[in-house]
């Protein structure tokens, strides 16, 4: 290929010049007046090229990179040095400045000595730079504030698992400083309580020998303090290149778990004392039951009896006194009727018959009180439950049939019991509008709902409210059985 001439030379020069993102300043080695500038220049400067030629490169400069400017001019008018490179920056033409990479050079043109200032505007990865330490400090910043030990572990390949950092963190949560954690990993094994142990070695033999590298719940001794901490380690696995990470951190849940064991504490003394109470109010409608059975009853009946004597002995020409008579023997009978009913509401004597039989007549009472039919499934042979057991089932039941008549809309219900591996299940189920159309306002608690499932609870057992198969509402109880008593015949 021929070469270029001197002309071509020129115009492919002054082409480059124009089109790179290179800012080129050409100014006097006398007076160091800008004589020549590209658009690069002109662009990032903010100055039209005749505004940049009545002006030098130390009127776009700070006074500091000035003076380092001037010096680095010096040596090189001196021929000390044929070309240099420094970091300054310039000043766009509204005073703001930005960073650049600059290289000088010494040269004549058309034999008068001039000086070629060739700079790259490194703004941008001067920005990246300053974000990225300031992420770094920012993550510094966030790690050193975490309540608890960040860690790293790295595996290369099928190499053996590493520790590789772990945060400041690791001598207040462990008493180990993090270089020891690091080199030695099992030494957190050692921390770990007796009872615990075992579960965190069924976990590392799964994590393939790895210490940390698994999430894990248990408590560390601490024997420098005297005290047991609950820890708590969360660890989330990802990829890079042939390298697996685990990045991890270790918390103090010790206050967390404290709170827990209160609450459940608390759960079961509430749930003890309402056990304590139905049981109390259970008694206390039994001792009302047979109060109005015997002694109204009782007394009911005498009045009924003198009633009839005074009937009979009534002169036949009194029939105003013999109707007088047989009002009150009508109001007595009426009594009567509200004594039973009241006594059979504060406890049904259909109980001392068994659950089944119990249950029965409540489905009676309800459809007969509602109008809503009802079918009755149970096991054949007796299904034996201890008086408690059974009065918390048939208030249960009672409950869930009041619900239904009062929102569900339903025009049949199903109870079935069945024994399920040692478990009473009771099933009650209706064809009405179903627990969502029927729940209303979903922040008003339902005290029927909690009271039945706070009896289930105390029974052992547990309590489920959910939608029908095809509509309306199921409420499935399930409680454990007493074991069978051994025949004594055999």
């Amino acid at each position: 290929m021929a070469s270029l001439n001197a002309a071509g030379e020129g115009a492919l020069l002054y082409t480059i010049l124009q089109e790179t993102t290179t800012e080129v300043l050409v100014f006097d080695a006398e007076s160091l007046r800008i004589v020549q500038a590209n658009p690069a220049a002109t662009h990032n400067l903010q100055h039209r090229l005749k505004a940049l030629q009545k002006l030098t490169p130390l009127d776009l400069m700070t006074p500091q990179d000035g003076r380092a400017f001037k010096t680095l001019l010096a040596l090189l008018k001196n021929g000390k040095r044929r070309r240099t490179a420094l970091n300054v920056h310039f000043l766009r033409r509204e005073g703001r400045p930005y960073p650049v990479e600059a290289r000088l050079l010494y040269a004549s043109d058309g034999g008068r000595p001039v000086f070629i200032c060739i700079a790259n505007d490194v703004s941008q990865r001067e920005a990246t730079r300053q974000a990225l330490a300031h992420s770094e400090s920012d993550l510094r910043a966030i790690v050193a504030h975490i309540p608890g030990m960040a860690f790293q572990i790295r595996r290369e390949h099928d190499a053996a698992p590493v520790l590789r950092y772990v945060s400041e963190q690791s001598e207040q949560l462990l008493d180990l400083p993090p270089g020891t954690l690091c080199a030695k990993p099992e030494r957190f094994f050692k921390l770990i309580v007796e009872e615990d142990r075992a579960g965190y070695l069924a976990r590392l033999a799964e994590a393939g020998g790895g210490h940390l590298s698994f999430n894990w719940e248990g408590r560390i001794r601490m024997k420098a303090w005297a005290d047991v901490k609950w820890v708590s380690v969360r660890v989330s696995q990802r990829r890079q290149g042939g390298t697996l990470i685990w990045d991890g951190i270790m918390l103090n849940i010790t206050h967390s778990k404290q709170a827990e064991a209160e609450i459940r504490q608390s759960r079961e003394q509430l749930g003890a004392l309402a056990s304590h109470v139905e049981k109390v109010k259970e008694q206390e409608r039994l001792k009302l039951a047979r109060e109005v059975h015997d002694d109204l009853g009782g007394n009911l009946t005498a009045i009924k009896i003198v009633l009839a004597w005074l009937k009979q002995n009534l002169p036949p020409d009194a029939p105003r006194l013999i109707q007088r008579t047989e009002y009150l023997n009508q109001i007595v009978d009426q009594t009567f009727d509200a004594a039973h009913r009241i006594a059979s509401n504060l406890r049904p004597a259909a109980l001392d018959l068994g659950i089944v039989p119990a249950l029965k007549w409540q489905l009676e009472r309800f459809s007969r009180n509602t109008d809503i039919s009802y079918r009755f499934k149970a096991p054949d042979e007796p299904v034996s439950l201890d008086p408690d057991a059974a009065i918390a089932v048939f208030r249960i039941v009672q409950e869930a049939l009041t619900n239904v008549a009062k929102h569900a809309a339903a025009t049949q219900v199903k109870l079935r019991l069945e024994r399920e591996a040692g478990h009473l299940a009771v099933t009650l189920a209706d064809d009405g509008r179903g627990i969502r159309a029927a729940a209303g306002d979903a922040t008003r608690p339902s005290f029927g709902l909690l009271g039945m499932r706070e009896r289930a609870t105390a029974l052992g057992g547990e309590l489920e409210v959910r939608p029908g198969r095809r509509q309306g509402t199921e409420v499935r109880l399930r409680i454990p059985l007493p074991p069978p008593v051994p025949d004594a015949a055999k």
